[in-house]
């Protein structure tokens, strides 16, 4: 089996990182910069008990992946803001159509695309705290494991190369597994994302529990009118925060703030945030139900905003949302 992982930032390169320490055979693709550093020095993986210096092999476009091979297995990995151009990249590239995708995203809205370029889709509900803030270099901060991935067919069930992968995933020191029902866990993880944005604006500034609870409050509505079906959270938590080991800083890195994977694209001026396939899921689909989502289309444009002026983190504070909402 060789592990193609497709959108290799935080998340893609400690998945990838872990599997290739441990044996797998592993390809990365990411961005330029990223992948530049990665072929000159190798992949730096931090984590609290030791840092790997991983010469793995990484390419900066899908055209370099071929020929594709019968045992590939593609875990997508970018953020859900361009899971479309992925997509398109590998079907032009000649990827075929019976590809394994496996969606080791945030939102619920990424293995519906996929459906329509491939026929064979996983998801992955991920629960691994990655920091990637300079090229060639990610950061996993957690002692006794490397995070938790739990793995399922998509819309629910399982097979032999679900259970296959997550075997690899527990071997490369992942917590979690196979679960049936993985859609609705992620439909949990969802939820819990939609204050990805607020982190990113505010720069943890201010009192955002008001905020927050409105979102959520307004998410809930739309996706039980629309009949999309989420995890308890009390039972979510228990199964996740269990099982993962304790975050830890390493050494030297104990200065380093992470507010999330948005506050990281802002930090990083990438231009783009996740925010429109989170908070501007709810809101498009609030649109097609007739229902107000106004603190999720404030949070979705704002966020939008600074990550197309490459305005950095801080920019609001919570109560400046609250007005602007109000």
């Amino acid at each position: 089996m060789r592990f193609i992982v497709y959108g290799a930032g935080a998340i893609g390169s400690i998945v990838g990182g872990h599997l290739h320490r441990t044996g797998h055979d592993v390809i990365l693709v990411g961005n330029p910069k990223h992948v530049g550093k990665i072929n000159d020095r190798g992949l730096r993986l931090v984590t609290p008990d030791e840092t790997f210096m991983l010469r793995i092999p990484a390419c900066k476009k899908a055209m370099e992946l071929t020929p594709f091979k019968e045992a590939d297995v593609l875990l997508l990995t970018a953020k859900s803001q361009h899971t479309l151009m992925c997509l398109g990249q590998l079907k032009n590239a000649g990827a075929p159509r019976t590809l394994p995708i496996f969606c080791v995203q945030n939102s619920i809205c990424n293995e519906a695309l996929a459906t329509r370029v491939f026929d064979r889709i996983y998801c992955v509900m991920v629960e691994v705290l990655g920091i990637f803030l300079q090229p060639g270099e990610v950061i996993n901060p957690i002692l006794g494991n490397a995070g938790f991935l739990e793995v399922g067919l998509y819309p629910r069930g399982s097979d032999e190369l679900a259970q296959e992968v997550a075997n690899a995933f527990k071997k490369a020191g992942f917590a979690g597994g196979v679960n049936e029902w993985v859609l609705r866990a992620k439909g949990a993880k969802c939820l819990r994302n939609l204050g990805n944005a607020m982190g990113a604006i505010t720069n943890g500034k201010g009192d955002s529990s008001g905020f927050m609870a409105a979102v959520r409050k307004e998410a809930v509505e739309v996706w039980r009118t629309a009949g999309i079906e989420w995890e308890d959270f009390e039972e979510f938590d228990r199964r996740t925060r269990d099982s993962r080991g304790v975050i830890r800083m390493p050494s030297g890195y104990e200065s380093i703030r992470n507010l999330g994977s948005s506050w990281q694209s802002l930090i990083r001026g990438t231009g783009n945030i996740e925010a429109e396939q989170l908070n501007g899921d709810v809101v498009k689909l609030g649109y097609l139900l007739g229902i107000r989502t106004p603190y999720n289309e404030l949070l979705c444009r704002v966020a939008e905003e600074m990550a197309k002026k490459s305005d950095k983190p801080g920019k609001y504070t919570a109560e400046d949302l609250m007005k602007m909402v109000e």
